[in-house]
């Protein structure tokens, strides 16, 4: 441990203080912030099939992990092109280099994982083009354009979740790339039901509809911490689109793999995700008719 603490505070600015960060103020979160420390526990227990202690654990060194992300978005202004291998070290991104060369545009799907917020910041410092993320707008209104001003310093656009239709497509035609966060609850109106950790959830299908439309090709990029406190990005090749049946019979089958690939990540490293959304309050072990 006091190996791996030396080599973190070499290679991670504010390492230290961001370790602190998760140590501590995790710790008393945890403590203090029962509604989200329920949910957390509630969505492990239900997703992971662990008994109560299992989850505690898993959600103790979830609360650490964000507080730790929390803490590392006030470096962001740090992370520049000539010193981003000393807060991420990317891999695949010859990936999207070669969709690219189509001409149609990229998409990305990924999820609040990992340090989300530095996976995008850091993008066009090893991307070939400009990335789009498509977000919620944050309460209150001030907080959201100091927020969005910090996501767009590095180069980036930041497309609001009630225009994405419009200016993803505008993107992907000027051959640019477009990023959904795709774990967050849908509606009823705007989501389909697909699996998702043995169940189904409401999930979105804005990402699998516009890339039936465009043919723009779609990639999984996904970031976990490694042990010097940096972050390793993978993208992923490009996810193959369903070759039969309706145009929503597509979608919803492409939504299905979207949130297959999810799981998939969030298995490898679960401390690492966004436990404290209430991803599950819509869960159904069957699927829903429609």
């Amino acid at each position: 441990m006091a190996e791996e603490s030396r080599e973190e505070s070499l290679s991670s600015p504010g390492g230290r203080a961001a370790r602190f960060a998760g140590a501590v103020f995790g710790a008393l979160w945890y403590a203090v912030d029962r509604r989200h420390r329920k949910t957390a526990e509630e969505n492990i227990r239900l997703a992971l099939g662990v008994n109560g202690k299992a989850a505690r654990q898993i959600a103790r060194a979830n609360f650490r992990h964000l507080a730790r992300v929390f803490a590392e978005f006030f470096t962001l202004a740090r992370i520049n092109a000539q010193n981003i291998d000393r807060f991420i070290e990317p891999h695949g991104v010859d990936h999207i280099r070669r969709s690219l060369e189509k001409k149609r545009g990229v998409l990305i799907l990924t999820s609040h994982f990992g340090n989300w917020e530095w996976m995008a910041y850091a993008a066009p410092f090893f991307l070939p083009t400009r990335l789009h993320i498509v977000a919620r707008p944050i309460r209150p209104e001030a907080l959201n354009r100091w927020v969005t001003a910090m996501r767009e310093r590095s180069g980036n656009r930041v497309i609001t979740k009630q225009h994405a239709l419009i200016h993803a497509l505008k993107a992907l035609k000027r051959n640019e790339i477009v990023g959904f966060l795709m774990d967050h609850n849908a509606g009823k109106k705007t989501g389909v039901w697909a699996p998702f950790f043995g169940g189904y959830v409401l999930t979105h299908k804005t990402l699998a509809h516009i890339a039936l439309k465009t043919g723009a090709p779609v990639h999984p990029v996904f970031n976990r911490r490694i042990p010097d406190g940096r972050y390793r990005i993978d993208v992923g090749p490009e996810i193959p689109s369903p070759l039969s049946g309706s145009a929503e019979e597509r979608a919803d089958a492409m939504t299905a793999a979207f949130n297959q690939i999810i799981e998939n990540e969030i298995r490898q490293t679960p401390e690492q995700w966004y436990w404290i959304h209430r991803r599950f309050r819509r869960f159904r072990y069957e699927k829903p008719h429609p």
